[in-house]
């Protein structure tokens, strides 16, 4: 199988008008896809004004909040939207940190893993009973959905929706190879984790799964370009800033231990409770920011990439967008990522049929 790296736009928060400017935008300019984030905005209102607003790109969430919501809110908005985009439509979901789903959204937090498990499952059997004409029959420790009468039934339709679930740890990137079709991955990544925890545990859930279809692994990657250095180097106090604040959160320590990081981990959860934010900006040393951000000129950044994460990604955008106000030049550079992927080799093929 030949390797074409997709790229994708993608917007946190901004709305649904903003993310329908930016979705017109992004199908004119020749991006594969645009995902919504859930930050300030629903990610399914987004979503809904992206797609409409375009013919041909592709539409997906990355991540609304599952636990924010029960799996028949979810599917109601995920099926609708695979309407309204004639098949167009991703639902990546995540399930977000505690403290944001017990303190901001008021839900429930427990046993994260099982409670996916049975959402994912729960999901399924709703989208089936929908499809298929059959009553909704889910019955679990965490979710029961055993009613959906003609009135509340959505029109039929047969579009696919692929699930991609977004995670760090092992545990949750296991579940998704066995339960999804992708993996979000977040931007606080680097290859030495991917290769040392996120694909084994992919790949260990691919083996208890008998789904066919093909993995797709995504992300937003921490992108410093410019035209020149001033430019780059700001770019790279941004994503400095970003590091140590994704960095003060425990669950990002295995990602930092991967390239001989870890220690700074308690310190600048030590400074975050404290919101000295700047403080902890300056324990992220150049040294680690090479290993976490990618930085060089806009044509360079395909080859950079390449060379950085291989075959290991299908798709990626620029978790700071792409600063080229030329849309010809921008068409060239995506051009450019089509064209860099050798033939995929074992441990690096993201697409890899299931098992």
């Amino acid at each position: 199988m030949v390797f074409a790296m997709q790229v994708d736009a993608s917007l946190f928060g901004g709305g649904s008008r903003a993310a329908s400017v930016a979705a017109r935008h992004a199908e004119t300019i020749g991006f594969n896809g645009f995902w919504s984030s859930e930050t300030t905005a629903d990610p399914f209102l987004m979503s809904a004004a992206a797609g409409l607003s375009t013919t041909s790109l592709e539409i997906g969430t990355a991540v609304a909040v599952a636990f924010a919501r029960s799996p028949m809110t979810t599917a109601y908005a995920a099926w609708d939207l695979a309407a309204t985009t004639n098949g167009r439509f991703t639902l990546g979901i995540g399930t977000q940190v505690r403290s944001h789903i017990t303190k901001r959204f008021s839900m429930p937090w427990d046993n994260p893993i099982e409670r996916m498990r049975e959402y994912l499952d729960a999901l399924e059997a709703i989208f089936n009973s929908w499809r298929e004409g059959t009553p909704v029959q889910h019955r679990g420790r965490f979710y029961k959905h055993v009613l959906c009468p003609p009135t509340f039934t959505p029109d039929q339709h047969h579009y696919s929706i692929p699930v991609m679930l977004g995670a760090v740890g092992p545990d949750m990137a296991r579940l998704a190879g066995e339960k999804c079709d992708g993996l979000l991955i977040h931007a606080m990544t680097n290859p030495a984790f991917l290769d040392a925890v996120t694909l084994p545990a992919i790949h260990n859930g691919q083996s208890k799964s008998s789904r066919t279809t093909n993995f797709t692994l995504a992300a937003p990657l921490f992108l410093a370009m410019g035209d020149n250095e001033r430019e780059i180097q700001s770019m790279r106090e941004q994503a400095r800033k970003r590091i140590a604040f994704y960095g003060s959160t425990p669950a990002y320590r295995s990602v930092l231990e991967a390239i001989g990081w870890g220690d700074v981990q308690p310190e600048l959860h030590r400074l975050s409770t404290r919101g000295n934010w700047e403080t902890m900006a300056s324990l992220i040393d150049d040294d680690l920011l090479e290993k976490m951000v990618i930085s060089g000129q806009p044509e360079q950044i395909p080859s950079l990439v390449a060379e950085r994460f291989g075959t290991r990604i299908s798709r990626i955008s620029s978790y700071f967008g792409w600063p080229i106000d030329d849309i010809d030049r921008l068409r060239e550079i995506l051009a450019s990522f089509h064209q860099i992927g050798p033939t995929c080799t074992n441990g690096g093929s993201h697409e890899a049929t299931r098992r």
